[in-house]
Parts: structure tokens; sequence; C-alpha cells
């Protein structure tokens, strides 16, 4: 087998084994150890690298005309920085996942919009908007609210919000929701 048969398969592997990673993660469970002081999983970063390295090196055999060796130098380079750089990407995109779960006592006091019909004793719905997000919930209420009424969250209790027609109170700091 000649080296640039070995680069097209290295390459061929690695871009392969990369896909596979990224769609279908778990199947690398054994690799699922993290980066020294980050917390980025190594196989996307392995199987990047392995496939800029098939990559440096056909680039050095083909277009350059290096010799074996530097063929392979220009792959380890390659390799090397394609690698860091994956690593530098997934560890942005970790710093910009949520960290922090909604807590949905965080909505009392907050007005939004009735969707579903509520009256005493039954489930509705009724949607509301926080940190820049419409949120729809099951509600009660102690008195029957049509739809698209003004809504206030009053109390939560376990999943469900407890609210109350907003006619005739002061305004909130919050606009209604959009329903």
């Amino acid at each position: 087998m000649t080296l640039e048969a070995v680069y097209w398969l290295v390459l061929a592997v690695g871009l392969g084994m990369l896909v596979l990673a990224l769609v279908v993660g778990d199947l690398f469970d054994f690799l699922d150890f993290d980066l020294p002081g980050t917390d980025v999983s190594v196989a996307p970063v392995f199987f990047a690298a392995t496939a800029a390295f098939g990559a440096g090196g056909l680039l050095g055999l083909q277009a350059f005309d290096l010799s074996d060796g530097g063929s392979l130098l220009s792959g380890l380079g390659t390799g090397a920085v394609v690698g860091a750089l994956t690593a530098a990407l997934f560890a942005a995109l970790r710093r910009q996942e949520a960290t922090g779960g909604f807590d949905k006592g965080q909505l009392v006091g907050v007005r939004g919009r009735c969707t579903v019909a509520l009256a005493p004793g039954r489930v509705g719905r009724v949607t509301v908007r926080h940190e820049g997000m419409s949120r729809s919930f099951a509600a009660t209420a102690a008195e029957a609210i049509a739809v698209g009424e003004e809504i206030v969250v009053e109390d939560v209790i376990g999943g469900s919000l407890t609210v109350a027609p907003a006619r005739g109170r002061a305004a909130a700091e919050q606009p209604p929701a959009d329903a």
C-alpha cells in the first residue's frame, strides 16, 4: 500500500468517525473522557485531527511535492492545528450552553395571557413571557378566565401555575405575553 493510499484511508476513517461521533455520540462512550483542563470530549477532537493528518499528508505529497518524511511532517502539523482548533471551537460551544436551570418560582407576579380557558377546579393553559422567551404552562385559577384575557401569576404549585385575572391590578413591570 502506498503512502498516498494510507493518507486517503486515514482521511476517510477520520471523517467517518467524526461524523459518527457528532451524530451518534453514544457510540463512543468508551472514549468519553475530557481533554485535560477542559470539559471537551476527546472523541471529536481526535477524529478531526486524524482526518486532518490524512488531508495534510495528501497536501504535502500532491500539492507541494514533498518527500515521504516531509508529507508526514505536514500531516502531523495539520493534524495538530486542526485538533487544537476543534478543541477551541467545542470549548466555545460548551461555554454557550445554559448553566442554570429555569426556576418557575421566578414567574410569581409576571403577567401573561390565558391560552386555554380556566375555570375553578379545572386546568387550563397560560403563556407568560420570561427571560425573552414565551413559555406555556398548565394553570389553575379560583375564578373563570377566558381565552386571551390577561393574567398574573400568583403561585407555583408543582409544575402548575396558580393565576388570577390581571383586571383591576396595578401594571406589572413586564408587558403581557403574546398569545
